[in-house]
C-alpha cells in the first residue's frame, strides 16, 4: 500500500494549474501550483496580476488552452509564404518585423494590458501596442525565432485572434464595427414602439382602468417584447460590467446595469403580481437611449481619428524621378505605385519600395529602434521607414504607405519622452474613483426611501445610478485635444499625439536654431569666393551636395543647378560622409571633396576674419584634395515677420538663440533675445546639454529647429518643433513638425493651445456641475428613470458640443487656421 500512495499524489500534482491537462514530460512547480511548461505559467500568472484570476474559477472543467498546442496549431501556416508574408507585415529583415493586426476581440482595459504584455508570454516578441479605437495591436517581434504564423497562433491561444480577412489579404471592404450596435438598438426601438402601443389602454383608460384580461394579455405582450432588449441589447452594458467585475474594477457599467436589471425586475414583478402595468415602456426607451447616445460618442471619436489618420498635413517629402530623368519634390502622401523615388542621405523611404541600384545601406532604427545599418542589393524590397545611410539610391514604389502607419512610426517606442501626467489622465482616474460613489449614493437613497415608499426607494435607486455619468468628464480631454490636432493639422502643423497641445499651453521658455530655423532656406543670396572653378569642378560640387539636407548645402546647391527640376550631372560618389555641424565630404570621380566649416575643410581661420566677423552672412569651406578652393557665401534672409513674431513670444516666454554660426548678427537679434540669451558657435552637444539644464531648472522648454543638426535638443526639450521646408530629412525626436510657411504663426498656436487648456477645464466643470444637480434631483426619488436616461446622453453631447465649438471658435479667434 505505501509504494501506491506517491503514484497516487503524483496523479493529482501533474494536473497543469492552467489548461487542467497532465504533465507528461515537463513538470514546473510553483508554491503549490503545477504547470505543464512556462507558457502556461506565464499565463497564468499573468491573468492573476490582471485581475482575472476567476477565469479559472469559471472554467474549473476545462480552465485554459494549453500553450503547448499553440506549435501544433496549423491555421496559420499560410501566413509564412513570402508573398503573403510581404501583404501582411509593414516591415521585416529577416531577423525582426513589425505587423499590425487586426484583433476585434479587444474590449477593455485588461485586453490592453495582456496584449502589451505578450513578449512574457513568448521572449521573441520585443514590444506590442494596442491601438483601441481601430481594435489593431501593432507588434515588433524576432521573425526568426517566431514566424508570423507562430505569432498568430500565440494570440489566438489566448482569446485575440487575427482578423486576416479583414486586414491585408484580400483588401475586402471592412464591415462596420457598429453593426451590432444598430441591430442593438433596432430591437430595443421596435420594441419600445410596440410597448408603447400596447399601453396606450391603461394610459387613455381613466379611473375606472382596462379589463382583467387585456391587462394580462398586455402585460404578458410587455414582457415578451422586453425580453429581447434585456437579454440582447443590453449586453453592451452587462457584458463590460461583468468584466470590471471580474478585474475588481469600477465602471460606470456597473452602475448603468444595476439601473437596468432594477427597472426590468421591478416592472416584470409589478405585472407578475398585478400591482400594476409595470414600466416596461420606460425600461425599452431607457436602454434604447443609453445605445444611441454611446453610438453618438463613438461616431464622433472615430471621425476625429479617421480625420487624423488619412485627411490630416503630414510634412514629409521625397524626390521622384520623371520620366526624362529630371526631378521633382512632391509630398510623400502623393506617391504612386511604380513611382520612381530618389533617398538621399539621412533621408526616410515613405514607402515600401524596390531597390533598382546596385547595393544600399539603410538604417531601420525608425522601425526597429535599433541603429545597425543593412546592406541591401539590387532587386531588394525595402520596407517604409529605413533611413539611407550612403549616398543617393533609387528605388522603384510597390506600395504606397498612409499617413497613419507613418504617424505610427513616428510613435515608435523609441522616440518617446518620459510620460507625464496630464489632464487627460488625471479626467481618467477621476472617472475611476466615479462609480463606486455613485454606487453609494444610490445605496444610501434607497435605504433612506425605503421604510416609508418601497416604489420611491427603487426610483431612487434606478434614478442615481443612470443619471450620474463621468462620460462627459472623460471626454473633456480627449475631444478638446483631438480637435486641437486636427485644427492645427489642418494649419500645417502636424502633432505627435494630442497630448503635445497641453504641453504647449505650459511653455515658458522658447530656444531657437538660427540657419534654416530663422532664416530662409531658399531664398538666399550665394556667391562663390575664391579661383575660377572648371565646369567639371562645379559638376562634381553638385553631385555632392545633392545628397546633403542641410539648409546652407540646399542653398548652394539650387544656385548651382538653378531650378528644382534638375537633371544630375554623370558622376560616382564614394565614402561618403556627413557631420552635424561640420560639414560633408565624399570621393567625387577620383577626387576628394570637402565642403563646410573652416576647421572642417582646415582652412585658415585667420584668412578674412575681420571680414567674416561683420559680414551679415554664413559660409561653406571648398577643398579639393588638398588645396582650398575658395569658399559659398550664403547672405542670410530672416524669415518674414520674424521681429513680429519675436516680440509677440516674448511676451508670455523667455527667449534663446543656440546657433552653430558666428555672432556676426548679435547687434540684430540682442533686441529680441537680450545679450545673455544670444549663444554662438554651438555645436549640437551644446544645444542639448543647453536644453537639458533649462529643463533640469524647472523650465518648460519649447525648442524649435530644422530637426537635422538639433535631433538631441529636440527630443531633450519638452516640446520639440521641427521646421519642415521641402526635405524628407524627417526627425523623429520632435513632437510637432510645422511647414516652414506656417512659421510666423507660432505665436498664434501657443495662444491657441492655451485657449484650448482652457476649454477642457470649462468642460470639466460642466460635467460636474451637470452631476451635482442631476443627483440632487435623483435621490428625492421624483426623478424618473426615463427622464434620466434622455438626460444622461445630453450631458455627453453637451460637452462634445462645447469642446467642438469652442476649438473652432479659438481657432478663427487666434487665427491659427487663416
Amino acid at each position: 500500500m505505501v509504494p501506491d500512495m506517491p503514484e497516487t499524489v503524483t496523479i493529482e500534482k501533474t494536473i497543469c494549474s492552467h489548461c487542467g491537462e497532465h504533465c507528461d514530460d515537463e513538470i514546473i512547480r510553483q508554491d503549490e501550483l503545477v504547470f505543464c511548461c512556462t507558457g502556461c505559467q506565464t499565463v497564468y500568472g499573468l491573468l492573476h496580476e490582471s485581475g482575472l484570476g476567476s477565469y479559472y474559477d469559471m472554467n474549473a472543467e476545462t480552465p485554459g488552452i494549453s500553450m503547448r498546442k499553440v506549435a501544433d496549431d496549423a491555421r496559420f501556416e499560410y501566413l509564412d509564404d513570402p508573398s503573403v508574408l510581404h501583404q501582411v507585415v509593414d516591415f521585416t529583415d529577416g531577423k525582426q518585423a513589425r505587423v499590425t493586426l487586426k484583433t476585434p476581440q479587444i474590449h477593455c482595459a485588461s485586453c490592453i494590458w495582456l496584449l502589451e504584455n505578450l513578449h512574457r508570454l513568448n521572449s521573441a516578441v520585443k514590444f506590442a501596442e494596442v491601438y483601441f479605437d481601430k481594435r489593431e495591436v501593432a507588434i515588433r517581434f524576432d521573425i526568426a525565432t517566431l514566424p508570423l504564423s507562430k505569432l498568430a497562433a500565440l494570440l489566438s491561444s489566448i482569446g485575440y485572434t487575427p482578423d486576416f480577412s479583414l486586414d491585408k489579404i484580400d483588401q475586402k471592404k471592412e464591415v462596420s464595427p457598429n453593426r451590432s450596435t444598430y441591430l442593438k438598438i433596432g430591437v430595443a426601438g421596435f420594441a419600445f414602439g410596440n410597448i408603447m402601443l400596447f399601453s396606450l389602454p391603461e394610459y387613455l383608460s381613466g379611473p375606472q382602468g382596462v379589463d382583467a384580461q387585456f391587462r394580462t394579455l398586455f402585460g404578458a405582450l410587455n414582457i415578451i417584447l422586453a425580453l429581447p432588449v434585456f437579454v440582447y441589447s443590453s449586453q453592451d452594458f452587462f457584458r463590460p460590467a461583468w468584466l470590471s467585475v471580474q478585474q475588481r474594477q469600477w465602471s460606470m457599467d456597473i452602475a448603468i446595469s444595476l439601473g437596468i436589471i432594477a427597472m426590468f425586475f421591478r416592472s416584470l414583478y409589478e405585472i407578475s403580481t398585478g400591482l400594476s402595468p409595470g414600466y416596461m415602456d420606460s425600461f425599452t426607451m431607457l436602454v434604447f437611449l443609453l445605445l444611441v447616445g454611446r453610438l453618438f460618442q463613438k461616431k464622433t471619436y472615430d471621425s476625429l481619428s479617421f480625420e487624423r489618420d488619412y485627411r490630416s498635413y503630414f510634412p514629409l517629402s521625397v524626390i521622384r524621378l520623371r520620366d526624362d530623368g529630371t526631378e521633382e519634390s512632391i509630398a510623400a502622401t502623393k506617391i504612386a505605385e511604380d513611382d520612381k523615388l530618389v533617398i538621399r542621405n539621412g533621408e526616410l523611404l515613405p514607402a515600401d519600395a524596390i531597390l533598382l541600384d546596385e547595393q544600399a545601406a539603410m538604417d531601420f532604427s525608425f522601425v526597429t529602434g535599433e541603429n545597425d545599418p543593412i546592406t541591401l542589393k539590387k532587386g531588394d524590397l525595402v520596407y517604409a521607414g529605413g533611413r539611407n545611410t550612403g549616398t543617393s539610391i533609387r528605388f522603384k514604389v510597390s506600395k504606397p504607405v498612409s499617413g497613419s502607419y507613418l504617424t505610427r512610426l513616428w510613435n515608435n517606442e523609441a522616440f518617446r519622452k518620459p510620460r507625464e501626467e496630464t489632464l487627460k489622465s488625471l479626467s481618467q482616474k477621476f472617472s475611476r474613483y466615479f462609480s463606486p460613489g455613485v454606487l453609494l449614493i444610490a445605496f444610501l437613497s434607497a435605504l433612506y426611501w425605503l421604510p416609508s415608499s418601497p416604489a420611491t426607494a427603487i426610483n431612487a435607486f434606478t434614478a442615481v445610478l443612470i443619471v450620474a455619468c463621468p462620460c462627459a468628464l472623460a471626454l473633456s480631454a480627449p475631444f478638446t485635444l483631438g480637435w486641437a490636432t486636427n485644427l492645427l493639422g489642418r494649419a500645417k502643423l502636424y502633432l505627435k499625439n494630442g497630448e503635445a497641445v497641453e504641453h504647449l499651453a505650459g511653455i515658458d521658455t522658447i530656444v531657437f536654431d538660427k540657419t534654416g530655423t530663422l532664416t530662409e532656406r531658399e531664398k538666399g543670396e550665394v556667391r562663390f569666393v575664391g579661383r575660377n572653378l572648371t565646369e567639371n569642378e562645379l559638376q562634381s560640387i553638385t553631385l555632392l551636395l545633392h545628397e546633403n539636407t542641410h539648409p546652407l548645402g540646399r542653398q548652394v546647391f539650387r544656385q548651382l543647378t538653378g531650378s528644382k527640376a534638375t537633371k544630375l550631372p554623370q558622376g560616382s560618389i564614394q565614402q561618403y560622409e556627413e557631420v552635424s555641424g561640420k560639414g560633408v565630404q565624399g570621393k567625387v570621380n577620383g577626387v576628394l571633396i570637402k565642403m563646410g566649416s573652416s576647421s572642417w575643410v582646415d582652412a585658415d581661420p585667420s584668412v578674412h576674419a575681420a571680414s567674416l566677423k561683420t559680414s551679415a552672412s554664413s559660409r561653406i569651406y571648398l577643398r579639393f584634395d588638398n588645396e582650398i578652393a575658395g569658399y559659398f557665401e550664403i547672405k542670410t534672409r530672416y524669415r518674414a515677420g520674424l521681429e513680429l513674431l519675436l516680440q509677440s513670444l516674448s511676451k508670455h516666454s523667455q527667449l534663446l538663440l543656440l546657433s552653430g554660426d558666428n555672432d556676426k548678427e548679435r547687434s540684430r537679434l540682442e533686441p529680441y533675445f537680450g545679450v545673455e540669451n544670444l549663444r554662438f558657435e554651438q555645436s549640437p552637444e551644446d544645444k542639448l546639454n543647453m536644453v537639458q539644464q533649462l529643463r533640469d531648472q524647472g523650465r518648460s522648454v519649447l525648442m524649435v529647429g530644422d530637426g537635422l543638426n538639433d535631433a538631441g535638443a529636440l527630443r531633450s526639450s519638452t516640446i520639440g518643433v521641427s521646421i519642415a521646408e521641402d526635405t524628407s530629412a524627417f526627425t523623429p525626436a520632435s513632437d510637432v513638425i510645422m511647414a516652414a510657411e506656417s512659421f510666423s504663426k507660432l505665436d498664434r498656436v501657443l495662444d491657441f493651445a492655451r485657449r484650448s487648456k482652457r476649454i477642457i477645464y470649462i468642460s470639466f466643470a460642466i460635467s460636474v456641475l451637470y452631476n451635482v444637480i442631476g443627483l440632487g434631483f435623483a435621490v428625492t426619488g421624483t426623478l424618473s428613470p426615463l427622464i434620466c436616461a434622455i438626460i444622461m446622453p445630453v450631458s455627453s453631447v453637451t460637452v462634445i458640443a462645447w469642446t467642438t465649438l469652442a476649438t473652432h471658435w479659438a481657432a478663427w479667434k487666434t487665427e491659427v487656421s487663416l
